[in-house]
């Protein structure tokens, strides 16, 4: 077993396509036993991604006219506003990281602007231990989690957590992909480390690093830095089954060499 491939990329559509690239060619293919398309194959690979420029526009992937866009700008800036900087979620969303980023990211600014660049307490999780629970429809999880003022006892912040979405057959179970974005400064600017436990590399890939260079951008302001680098690591960037022609067709590469490597 191989240890996790690197990539050096210049902006976010580099990194797109060298993962991509990378992933077709050598990516491990398996069968989904448990998760999102259960029964089907991905093929994945562990990487981590350095990405020197992500700021560079366009944030979207650059591809041909007979290739379908994986994102736009217009789909990643509604991403950043409704997913990633507010903890409002939809009717039929189980969950937006947004829940658990959005009141991290006014403490982080302010950790930064009073406390000074140089320490290592910024990291902004997605998440909890008892997300796992999400996938059990045997149990009954609930949790209200509260932070006050401790001197005058106010309430700065209240959530409620739970599994109430398995309770329908109707809704997948699923937990949280990004599970966490690590921030430092250094050399005046703020950089990101995003970690995936698992990353639809097609369509995903490019939508959530949008949103969190918008993300990095804004906070970099707040916090009166410049915008630095992003590294994104995951063990498992992959390219579902029924994704692979569109891959294919992006990197101009014959489907049939990865539907003969699924069959070996």
């Amino acid at each position: 077993m191989k240890g996790a491939e690197r990539i050096n990329a210049t902006t976010l559509d580099d990194a797109w396509f060298q993962a991509l690239s990378l992933v077709m060619e050598e990516g491990r293919i398996y069968k989904i036993d448990k998760g999102s398309f259960e029964g089907i194959h991905r093929q994945g690979m562990k990487l981590v991604i350095n990405i020197m420029h992500p700021g560079v526009r366009p944030l979207a992937p650059i591809v041909p006219s007979d290739v379908p866009e994986p994102t736009t700008e217009q789909k990643i800036e509604e991403y950043y506003q409704q997913q990633i900087v507010t903890n409002i979620k939809g009717l039929n969303e189980h969950y937006t990281y947004g829940e658990d980023l959005w009141w991290e990211l006014g403490w982080v600014i302010e950790h930064y602007k009073n406390g000074g660049f140089g320490n290592n307490h910024c990291f902004m999780t997605v998440g909890r231990p008892e997300s796992l629970f999400f996938y059990d429809r045997d149990v009954d999880y609930e949790e209200i989690i509260t932070v006050r003022d401790r001197q005058s006892g106010q309430l700065i912040w209240e959530r409620k957590i739970s599994n109430e979405w398995n309770k329908d057959p109707k809704n997948d179970p699923s937990s949280q992909c990004l599970r966490g974005i690590d921030t430092w400064i250094e050399e005046e600017k703020l950089h990101f480390w995003v970690y995936f436990r698992s990353w639809d590399l097609l369509s995903g890939f490019p939508q959530n690093l949008g949103g969190f260079q918008l993300l990095k951008e804004e906070m970099a302001k707040q916090i009166g830095v410049g915008d630095g680098m992003i590294i994104a690591s995951g063990k498992d960037l992959h390219v579902y089954e029924h994704s692979w022609a569109i891959a294919c067709l992006r990197l101009r590469k014959e489907l049939k060499d990865v539907q003969d490597r699924k069959e070996a």
